[in-house]
């Protein structure tokens, strides 16, 4: 008999064992949805990265209180990808083959997306990206599992380059840096002023890591251009204009994207009065007056003390269209959430707008807004001027 009692005891500590092992409590497997969220909170998009997790944090609070997908609650797990490409790479594949999660935010620049989609289409796990937006993207042979809450740089191009035409700009210089995000943005600006009857000087690509732009600066001022499209990062844009501002830049017109729009460009003097006295730009954004933006940012502001910033909205729209596709589906195959997301995505009524998805996951219609920097009372902000809908 004590034989006996011993077996059965060792019997349920290799079964409690094995239960851990797993992944936690057995409830917890039984009653938790993983998601999992793959954002830039280091690196050259920290400042909105770590918004942007915030935002996917508030909506799955959200999911949650309101009783979760079929009926369970939602697990989150939190990764960063350091703006890497590569990092982003091996968390995704951590909240894969460790963690076990199919559905994710992923993919915040579109380097980091070119390099996790044939995976995630090959395991069939589903990745929505809130901030990916070049217009290579589009059409990949991987993008059955990768859909867009933000719209494809073929309209913020347009955008950019019609703010430069309507301010009446004739000799530009566009300024980009040399990855996917830079070169598909640049490259649709620079053929949009070309269509509008604008002469581009130069076409110019920069290392983002180098951290010292001085001798493509001096080539701008020699050129003598009427104005600047400039894409960039948060930390090469600080100090592009920085060092700009000490080279007299900041007389002609320059124009910026959402990759420098946020507060953390305001980290340093030099770079906030730069963008106060030269810079104007444009970012997705949604339209005025819409009740879901409103009721987001009031409860961003609540739970956080702070404003939303920019893509703050998409993600937390991607994490609520994921939700509801689940419910939809009343599954958690990542293929049927896949034909429900293409179900559902039609006519969203979301915080960044209405989004409906195209056959290839990209949303078809885009809103942005027309950005400037001013200084009321000592402090830099961003003010909304007007916005253009493409």
């Amino acid at each position: 008999m004590r034989k006996k009692f011993i077996a059965i005891i060792m019997a349920l500590a290799l079964l409690v064992s094995v239960t851990v092992g797993c992944g936690g409590q057995q409830t917890a497997t039984e009653e938790q949805v993983k998601f999992g969220v793959v954002l830039s909170m280091s690196g050259a998009l920290g400042p909105m990265g770590t918004k942007m997790a915030d935002a996917a944090k508030l909506a799955v609070e959200e999911i949650n209180a309101a009783g979760g997908v079929n009926g369970k609650q939602v697990q989150l797990f939190i990764e960063d990808d350091a703006t890497d490409p590569a990092q982003c790479m091996s968390a995704v594949k951590k909240l894969v083959e460790v963690n076990g999660v199919q559905f994710m935010i992923a993919g915040m620049t579109s380097g980091a997306a070119k390099a996790i989609g044939p995976y995630l289409a090959e395991r069939q796990a589903l990745a929505i990206s809130p901030s990916a937006t070049s217009p290579d993207l589009t059409g990949q042979p991987w993008r059955d599992f990768f859909f867009r809450t933000t719209p494809s740089d073929a309209y913020q191009g347009r955008a950019m380059a019609q703010l430069a035409l309507d301010s009446g700009l004739e000799r530009l210089v566009v300024f980009t840096m040399d990855n996917p995000y830079g070169a598909g943005l640049g490259g649709v600006a620079r053929d949009a002023l070309v269509e509008g009857g604008a002469e581009v000087v130069a076409f110019i690509k920069y290392d983002p890591a180098k951290l010292d732009y001085r001798s493509e600066l001096t080539q701008i001022r020699g050129l003598n251009p009427d104005g600047v499209i400039h894409v960039g990062y948060n930390d090469d844009g600080i100090v592009v204009y920085q060092q700009a501002l000490a080279l007299g830049l900041d007389t002609i017109q320059w124009i910026g994207c959402d990759g420098v729009y946020g507060t953390g460009m305001f980290r340093t003097e030099a770079s906030a009065t730069f963008m106060a006295n030269a810079v104007i730009g444009t970012r997705p954004a949604a339209p005025e007056g819409v009740s879901e933006h409103e009721a987001f940012v009031a409860a961003f502001q609540a739970k956080y003390g702070t404003d939303p910033e920019v893509f703050c909205d998409t993600t937390y729209d991607a994490v609520k269209l994921w939700a509801a596709a689940v419910n939809h589906a009343g599954s958690e195959d990542p293929v049927a959430v896949r034909d429900a997301l293409r179900e559902i995505g039609k006519n969203y009524q979301g915080a960044s707008g209405t989004i409906t998805f195209d056959e290839g996951g990209d949303r078809i219609t885009g809103l942005y807004e027309i950005w400037e920097v001013i200084k009321e009372n000592g402090e830099f902000r961003f003010n909304r001027v007007d916005a253009i809908t493409l």
